[in-house]
């Protein structure tokens, strides 16, 4: 059987949810009928990841901007999509352009899908966000549903971020987030031994887990927990993650006086690890498509703090409480943190609202279906 080839067009940035998304997809989808490949700029950053090392997919990539010339841009992508490709799969936070959606679509791919990641743009500096929303929301009142054959979103939030009210809300797929529920079912082994481990045996574990950015806000959550540990001394904050603001946030945490309390650690393979050692999970997000890290640490039994900027599809189950972005509110929720060592396991609950992984697998699969 010939196999149906998915060109996934995806961001730079490695360790971001897009690829998240798709690796914990493509676990679970038929590999003798699917063949996930990519189109991104940055394929030494992809070759590096595991999952290259155990799928060995095709990468394409190009190196030509809009900015450097669009006819030279819309030549090398004709270039790349000429090679047969069922399906095109674009990932996006924003828009800056269609050139890719309208070249596929004129070169008749069966399938052209555009989906939406995020609900924001995540640049520390505001005029920077200001200037790139002012594209954003001039690109998204010209897309139509004559740029793409489907449209989806991860939250109903995420939708209505990338797409205009010229998009009827009742074409959009909503492919909520998934994990693999199993992975992350709670350990007490698992917990005792990462917490020996960090040297934390009988500390109350705040967690976050995210890129080191302005979206994430790992900042806020470290002045909160700063004064928090004023009145809690058993409190210890573990953050994981990678990005442009950590080293900020690491000097950050030594001027509040509290480095012997709050570890900033860089990414870590086996966060579902980590995530039994927590007591809490606290994620203050200025914005989020749907966090895959929240859905996570629902599903390893933790209590989740998250802002009330978030779409109410991240409480998959009753664990997760929103608060508003004042620091007075998360310094009391953490003063009364306590240990977390015997959970309820959300297997079965998270798995009924669709967010399971193999039920999410099955889902994509049939999407990938409609028009090839």
């Amino acid at each position: 059987m010939k196999k149906i080839r998915i060109l996934h067009m995806t961001p730079p940035e490695i360790n971001n949810g897009v690829y998240q998304y798709i690796f914990n997809h493509m676990q679970f989808i038929d590999q003798n009928r699917y063949q996930f490949e990519f189109l991104t700029r940055n394929k030494a950053g992809l070759v590096k990841t595991k999952e290259y090392q155990k799928y060995r997919f095709n990468i394409w990539s190009f190196e030509n901007t809009e900015r450097d010339g669009r006819e030279g841009l819309r030549r090398e992508i004709i270039g790349i999509l000429r090679n047969g490709f069922d399906a095109v799969h674009l990932h996006t936070s924003i828009w800056r352009g269609f050139l890719i959606e309208e070249t596929a679509m004129e070169m008749g791919v069966p399938q052209v899908i555009v989906h939406s990641h995020s609900t924001g743009i995540d640049f520390a500096a505001k005029e920077d966000r200001d200037r790139l929303l002012a594209v954003h929301e001039e690109y998204k009142r010209q897309f139509h549903m004559g740029m793409a054959t489907d449209v989806c979103a991860c939250s109903r939030l995420a939708g209505e971020w990338l797409y205009s009210a010229a998009v009827p809300k009742s074409l959009i797929h909503i492919l909520p987030n998934a994990v693999d529920v199993r992975k992350y079912h709670f350990n007490p082994e698992k917990r005792a031994c990462t917490r020996r481990k960090l040297g934390i045996d009988d500390r109350i574990v705040v967690g976050n887990i995210g890129r080191y950015s302005y979206q994430k806000n790992q900042e806020f959550l470290i002045r909160s927990f700063a004064k928090a540990y004023q009145r809690n001394k058993k409190l210890f904050l573990l953050l994981i993650g990678q990005g442009e603001l950590k080293v900020y946030l690491k000097n950050l945490i030594k001027q509040l006086g509290i480095e012997n309390n709050a570890v900033c650690m860089d990414w870590q393979e086996r966060v579902e690890d980590y995530l039994q050692a927590m007591d809490i999970f606290c994620l203050p997000s200025h914005f989020e498509g749907l966090s895959i890290c929240a859905v996570e640490a629902q599903a390893a039994g933790l209590k989740c703090y998250v802002s009330d900027t978030l779409s109410e599809e991240t409480a998959v189950t009753d664990l997760v409480e929103f608060l508003p972005l004042q620091e007075e509110q998360w310094e009391h929720v953490l003063t009364e943190a306590r240990i977390s060592a015997d959970r309820e396991q959300m297997d079965a609950q998270i798995a009924r609202q669709g967010y399971d992984i193999r039920t999410a697998a099955d889902n994509l699969m049939n999407l990938y279906g409609n028009n090839v």
